[in-house]
């Protein structure tokens, strides 16, 4: 079984704070209405990804019935900046551009395993809680490249399945048995309903499960109300911890905005729409510049409850557009003469985005909060997120966007 490439998929969206129990945030919080920080601007690097995600994330279909959203933008960027390599120089430089490459000059035969090593850099390492990979599912009648395999493999973390197309059944088989063996059981099957393939099936997944950089304590972990919608509640796992945290409300945003960091040097940003104004903060997140997630925000001692969840989502991305061109992800990707020994028409027909993320408790140090103990209790203020809200997981490098998704209801799979 010959074996390189990868897919993948995941999205953003949701967002869940303060109190559906008359618990506010004091005065204070809702008073830092102070615009977004003038701050010195860096070189633009070699890549970075924030207009692609958010190109993705605004052609997500509308959320219903309270479902979540949940992508890896980063993770899509991958099989995709392997497939541009084998496509057609004119469109392997738009797919590079929308994706977030600064490309400034012609690409040389080294430029594929270049690219390669600068999203492999990007990328934290499964110690860091993230498990990811991709499959790229071609006919067992067509000969792939040993070049080609090599890529994959070596530099975008991709394998090559060679499938019985031709038969459904079989090629089902095969299929859902190479995504159980990859993701260790986690996915047990890739699509509930597999359409005959005529050419290329191309499959991600992601999965995150992070350590707080300050842990909490699971025996202060209680049941507490969490609105799903107009007058709905559901009772959920609610986190909780008294420390310093990075908060802000921003004004034109409707929205307080969280900073939770991670270890591994990945950032957790957390947006709660003010109450009943989730499409009007997602509209405006649009808009806004990425400077505001990475610049420190103003420390608050408080007491956060934060949900306890972990969200399963399934995306199918292939009719979903590039950032800034008209092309199609993968259905324009219609001369990848590259891939195989004879040259044979290729394309990408299905892509399929599978993404899990999970938060609990673990942490890697408890936070010296010392100075707290002499305050009392009631003294200092509480913070809930049990409602909706935006998360959206970035790497410290760069600020690529690992993960964007909406937490519409932490008990729903």
């Amino acid at each position: 079984m010959a074996r390189s490439i990868l897919c993948l998929w995941l999205l953003v969206a949701g967002l869940v704070p303060h109190s559906c129990d008359q618990e506010i945030p004091p005065t204070s919080l809702h008073q830092r209405i102070s615009p977004t920080p003038g701050i010195h601007r860096a070189p633009r690097p070699f890549f970075n990804n924030q207009k692609f995600a958010l190109s993705l994330y605004r052609q997500l279909p509308e959320t219903e019935g309270g479902k979540n959203v949940l992508l890896s933008p980063f993770s899509i960027s991958i099989p995709l900046t392997l497939l541009a390599f084998h496509d057609k120089p004119e469109v392997r430089h738009l797919v590079l551009r929308d994706l977030g490459f600064r490309v400034t000059k012609d690409l040389d035969t080294q430029a594929p395993l270049h690219y390669g090593e600068q999203l492999g850099a990007l990328m934290p390492s499964e110690k860091c809680g993230i498990h990811t990979g991709s499959l790229l599912f071609m006919d067992k009648r067509v000969q792939p490249k040993r070049r080609f395999l090599m890529l994959a493999q070596r530099f975008y973390n991709s394998d090559v399945i060679l499938v019985s197309l031709g038969d459904y059944e079989l090629a089902n088989k095969q299929i859902n048995s190479a995504i159980r063996d990859r993701t260790h059981g986690k996915v047990k099957r890739l699509l509930r309903n597999l359409k005959p393939l005529s050419n290329l099936l191309l499959a991600n997944y992601n999965f995150f499960k992070g350590k707080w950089k300050y842990r909490f304590n699971p025996k202060l972990t209680a049941m507490k109300y969490f609105s799903v919608g107009e007058g709905v509640r559901t009772m959920v796992p609610m986190m909780q911890r008294v420390g310093w945290f990075h908060l802000q409300h921003f004004s034109h945003l409707h929205s307080h905005v969280l900073q939770l960091p991670y270890t591994c040097n990945i950032s957790g940003v957390f947006i709660l729409p003010d109450e009943g104004r989730f499409e009007d903060c997602e509209n405006a997140l649009m808009k806004e510049s990425f400077d505001t997630w990475t610049q420190p925000l103003p420390r608050s001692r408080m007491q956060l409850f934060f949900p306890k969840f972990s969200i399963p989502v399934a995306l199918h991305m292939e009719n979903l557009k590039y950032a800034t061109s008209r092309l199609k992800l993968f259905y324009e990707h219609r001369d990848l003469m590259g891939i195989t020994v004879k040259r044979t028409p290729m394309r990408v027909t299905t892509a399929v985005h599978r993404t899990e993320l999970t938060v609990n408790e673990d942490g890697a140090e408890e936070e010296d909060i010392s100075s707290l103990r002499s305050i009392p209790k009631p003294l200092i203020p509480s913070f809930h997120f049990n409602r909706p809200f935006i998360m959206l997981i970035l790497e410290g490098a760069g600020h690529n966007l690992l993960f964007m998704g909406k937490v519409m209801n932490p008990n729903s799979a």
